[in-house]
């Protein structure tokens, strides 16, 4: 992903007679883990923030910032293990995509990725059949549950923008 998509993306909202106010700050995306036979211009190379942990994604998402409904801050795991996640919901479309996907990339991850930074990851343990992903997500200078909040309130305020956007379009 580079920096031309995501100015590509706002000057279309710009043209589309958006007001600047109304363009989200962040476009988040939802990649999945490149396969190692998958072509050289295919794949890029991602890092998460804090830990350092490079994956190696394709370069097209599987759901684009405009299938993302919303974000929900989740605490889940064993109870002396608990940690929190970040919950993000997917549209009818999107939903159907990762359920396809996720049946057959077992043992890869997905990654989420803001503008062009990567915030978090999960694994694919097994099909997901209801459109909702829990990502681990980092962020330098925030702790876990801290980084959690902020990246869900950003989200949802990006996501609330761009489904007013859409709303606009089809006026």
């Amino acid at each position: 992903m580079t920096l031309f998509r995501l100015a590509v993306a706002l000057s279309a909202l710009l043209l589309a007679g958006c007001k600047n106010t109304d363009i989200p700050d962040e476009i988040a995306s939802i990649f999945v883990e490149a396969s190692p036979t998958s072509g050289g211009t295919m794949r890029q190379e991602v890092r998460l923030p804090v830990s350092g942990l490079a994956i190696t994604v394709m370069t097209r998402p599987l759901v684009p910032a405009e299938e993302i409904l919303g974000t929900h801050p989740m605490t889940s795991g064993d109870p002396d293990l608990r940690q929190d996640f970040l919950l993000v919901q997917l549209d009818r479309k999107a939903a159907v995509d990762v359920m396809n996907y996720s049946k057959e990339g077992i043992g890869r991850h997905f990654v989420l990725v803001i503008n062009d930074t990567a915030v978090g990851i999960m694994p694919i343990d097994q099909q997901i059949v209801d459109g909702n992903l829990m990502f681990h997500v980092e962020k330098k200078g925030l702790s876990n549950s801290e980084a959690v909040m902020d990246i869900s309130k950003r989200l949802n305020i990006s996501a609330l923008k761009i489904r007013k956007i859409k709303e606009a379009e089809r006026k």
